[in-house]
């Protein structure tokens, strides 16, 4: 008996089992994705008001000027949505450089997508 039991296991296992794991967590991710994808929408496609834009080399100087005095800085960049507004500014700390950009807080932001950057104490 025992014997006709662990052959019938084995066989639903082998053939007639179906295993929804994989599947049930797919899809588990994929609803924490999408909402994810959401609300960073709405947080980068607000309406922001265009700043005067600035050249590369004035931009440079403030962003440096604020990573050596820790100060906040506004950076926005050259991009807009379908209905031509401008995504939202990029707050926070200079990070650090690259040859090809500045990190502000944990973001990338590349010298040629940049329109103007701005102290936040600034009023202009």
């Amino acid at each position: 008996m025992n014997d006709n039991f662990s052959r019938l296991v084995t066989n639903f296992f082998k053939n007639d089992y179906r295993e929804r794991g994989k599947v049930k967590w797919n899809g588990y991710f994929l609803s924490d994705h999408t909402s994810s994808l959401k609300q960073e929408k709405q947080q980068r496609h607000h309406v922001t008001k265009k700043m005067a834009q600035m050249s590369l080399s004035e931009m440079k100087s403030r962003l440096q000027y604020a990573s050596i005095n820790y100060e906040l800085v506004i950076v926005q960049e050259n991009y807009t949505d379908q209905t031509n507004h401008m995504l939202s500014n990029v707050v926070g700390i200079v990070a650090g450089f690259s040859d090809r950009g500045v990190m502000i807080g944990t973001e990338h932001i590349l010298f040629e997508n940049m329109w103007a950057v701005r102290l936040s104490h600034d009023n202009n």
